[in-house]
């Protein structure tokens, strides 16, 4: 899968906890939050603490620290346990919106993928502190993700940017019944229950970096010539086509009349794009 790197905001330690354990994460250095990562460093994780100023700032630090893996595209899920005011203890959710309850803003996290893969659907609400008196609607009651999501999707697209929640209190299990224990086996039930989403989840993001990635002889143009930004556009638009229709075949054997002029290299590419579109 070229490129893809997933990240994960978590509250709560029980709940890294699961996340950590299912894929074998250790711990790196970090002053502000604590952060782990996979051997090479294509899942990370930072446990942000409760409240969505802490999911903020934990997501802001997670998206700023350097990556030796240099990801071409990324994903982001905040996971943890949440409040419902319906008979749904222990079911898991994946966030169609999620609202602020404090300043009302919302947004709409979309589903790109296979909809067989999908957990159920719903609303999140984000409060400021614990609350027993949830909402009749059946939204999810939670503290982090009107923190994250803002934030998220300032470093991938809202489709590779996803709140999934796992229900830990409801009218029948109140809220002073969780512990860690509990917070911990209902999180890692909730990643078991979800393998093929978060699969169909990779499945995208390696699709997305494949997009963004630097098509083969972007970098050796660039350095014989000189592109505008709008030429260097150009070019690498013009790279994708090329891989798609010479798969194999690398751009930089092909003859050019002039390697030090722009306009030429990207003229004489496209023709030979075209002549060969033409002929097929």
């Amino acid at each position: 899968m070229p490129g893809f790197q997933l990240n994960w905001v978590v509250a709560l330690r029980p709940e890294a906890r699961a996340v950590i354990e299912r894929f074998g994460l250790q711990r790196v250095d970090s002053a502000l939050f604590p952060v782990y990562e996979n051997e090479m460093g294509t899942t990370r994780l930072v446990v942000s603490g409760p409240g969505k100023v802490n999911a903020a700032a934990a997501t802001a630090t997670l998206a700023a620290m350097e990556n030796e893996a240099q990801p071409d595209a990324t994903g982001w899920v905040n996971f943890g346990i949440a409040g419902c005011g319906e008979r749904c203890f222990g079911e898991t959710r994946l966030a169609g919106k999620v609202t602020d309850g404090g300043s009302g803003n919302s947004w709409f996290p979309g589903a790109a993928w296979p909809r067989k893969f999908d957990p159920p659907t719903g609303s999140v609400l984000t409060v400021e502190k614990p609350v027993e008196d949830y909402p009749t609607d059946g939204s999810l009651v939670e503290m982090e993700a009107a923190g994250f999501l803002p934030v998220a999707i300032r470093d991938a697209t809202i489709e590779l940017c996803q709140v999934l929640k796992v229900v830990s209190d409801d009218p029948e299990h109140p809220i002073e019944g969780i512990d860690k224990s509990l917070a911990f086996k209902l999180c890692q039930d909730a990643l078991s229950e979800c393998g093929d989403w978060l699969a169909a989840f990779h499945d995208l993001g390696g699709e997305e970096a494949a997009r963004l990635a630097d098509p083969p002889g972007l970098a050796e143009l660039l350095k014989v010539a000189h592109f505008s930004v709008t030429r260097q556009h150009q070019l690498r638009r013009t790279l994708q086509q090329w891989s798609a229709r010479f798969p194999g075949v690398s751009v930089l054997e092909t003859p050019i009349v002039d390697l030090r002029d722009a306009a030429t290299i990207l003229r004489e590419l496209r023709k030979k794009i075209f002549d060969q579109e033409r002929e097929s």
